[in-house]
């Protein structure tokens, strides 16, 4: 069955967590509920943004054009073992995502946004590790 959505109207975890909920409405206008397993669910999060970015690319025909969210905050912790650096990453619409990394990773990362942030530094070509 094919469902094309007009809009999505509530996401959210069914009680028990056993599965993630997303509401949508059809094209006719009747709602619709999706239920997926959390490991679906991590796995539509992880297609987005690259679907995202292939959509502006097929759009407007420009492969340099990238979706972006707005970062407005951003949390360092430790992993409990101690082992991995977790980097959290917040938009003020609610997006969140977290990523674990090696410390040198991080300081790598540290070394790049400090030197592309350097007084008058420009970056030429998108840095990647």
């Amino acid at each position: 069955m094919k469902i094309e959505a007009s809009s999505l109207t509530t996401c959210s975890v069914v009680k028990g967590g056993d599965k993630i909920s997303l509401g949508l409405v059809d094209g006719a206008g009747r709602p619709v509920e999706v239920k997926v397993s959390p490991s679906d669910a991590c796995a539509i999060a992880m297609t987005l943004p690259r679907l995202l970015r292939n959509w502006l690319k097929e759009k407007y025909q420009d492969p340099t054009l990238r979706y972006v969210f707005p970062l407005d905050g951003w949390q360092v912790e430790t992993a409990s073992d101690g082992s991995q650096v977790i980097v959290t990453l917040t938009t003020g619409q609610g997006f969140e995502v977290s990523f674990g990394t090696k410390p040198e990773t991080c300081r790598s990362l540290g070394s790049a946004l400090r030197e592309s942030t350097a007084e008058g530094a420009k970056l030429a070509v998108p840095m990647a590790n």
